[in-house]
């Protein structure tokens, strides 16, 4: 019984000396350094070859200027998301006839690659760094022909754009689109449009097509002068019918327009934000205004798009402008 109670006090002994810290077993000398003395500064000899010594943390040299010029940083690219909708709808503008996707085209094509391998035209060829997907051979008449698939990135950012060619071989071995009623393009899309509507919003996404999500076709941006615009990767016929629909779906009056110069005018409100104590002590201001959208070709494929307030107050509200207009288009 002893030889117990013994152990049990050796054990408490034990955990109160590990308990008391390592101090009451080994010098504790943590505040040795509040006794050292400053040494005198290392001489090194001249005539040795020494490695020179880099400040990668330079300190920037004073300048009377700097602290009288005001930097204003500049605002964020604005960025929207097709949303959550997974829409699927067919767009035409003249002969031209696309679908539109809600989703990244690298989820886009291995869903294309089912349709086409479940179809009656069947898969001939694929590229998935160019999103092209080639049918059979199909003779129509005396004409041999072949369906062409081409899937890009949208406008919006997550959306693809399905367009398909029907192309016949000439005397010149050229491949020319294919006109008049033996032209499958609008057959094929409906099928596709369908195939669409049917599969899978989460069917994956294929790795090989990742190159695919590169190139939006509107990215909004800022030049030097700190003006606003949205470059349109886009001919200028599908520019114009962009931004159209783009204000007709924002709601947004259109006063009156010319397409020749590739003008909007519109009427453009916008209440200004407030913070809650600023609120408490001044009325809502709000700016209304005419306002001038410019569609402006730059090149064969690219178009720039810019807006102009009527008035000093409503230029506060362009970029605002600007924004539901990049937001709307599709």
């Amino acid at each position: 019984m002893k030889l117990l109670k013994l152990i049990k006090a050796s054990y408490i002994l034990t955990f109160i000396l590990v308990s008391s810290g390592c101090s009451l077993i080994f010098d504790d000398r943590i505040d040795d350094y509040l006794k050292e003395k400053e040494s005198k500064p290392l001489k090194i000899s001249s005539d040795k070859d020494i490695r020179p010594i880099v400040d990668f943390y330079p300190l920037p040299k004073e300048s009377k200027d700097s602290t009288e010029k005001l930097y204003e940083v500049p605002m964020p690219q604005q960025v929207f998301s097709s949303g959550t909708s997974n829409e699927v709808r067919l767009h035409r503008l003249g002969e031209i006839r696309w679908i539109y996707v809600e989703t990244l085209p690298s989820s886009v094509w291995p869903i294309m690659k089912d349709f086409w391998g479940a179809n009656q035209f069947g898969m001939m060829e694929e590229d998935p760094n160019a999103g092209i997907i080639q049918s059979k051979p199909l003779l129509v008449g005396n004409l041999q022909t072949k369906l062409i698939m081409k899937i890009e990135h949208g406008i919006r950012q997550a959306s693809s754009e399905v367009f398909v060619s029907h192309v016949f071989k000439s005397k010149n071995e050229e491949w020319i689109r294919l006109t008049g009623e033996d032209n499958l393009e609008e057959k094929v899309l409906l099928s596709a449009l369908d195939f669409l509507s049917e599969s899978s919003s989460s069917g994956g996404t294929s790795l090989v097509a990742l190159n695919l999500n590169i190139g939006q076709k509107a990215i909004l941006k800022q030049n030097q002068n700190l003006s606003n615009f949205i470059e349109l990767n886009l001919e200028f016929p599908r520019a114009w019918a962009a931004v159209d629909r783009a204000l007709k779906e924002a709601m947004i009056t259109v006063t009156d327009l010319d397409r020749d110069k590739g003008i909007f005018y519109v009427d453009f409100t916008r209440a200004e934000e407030k913070g809650f104590v600023r609120g408490l002590f001044s009325k809502d201001v709000s700016s209304r205004g005419t306002f001038k959208i410019v569609i402006k070709k730059i090149q064969e494929n690219k178009c720039i798009v810019t807006v102009g307030g009527d008035n000093e107050d409503s230029r506060v509200f362009e970029r605002d402008l600007l924004s539901e207009i990049n937001q709307s288009l599709s």
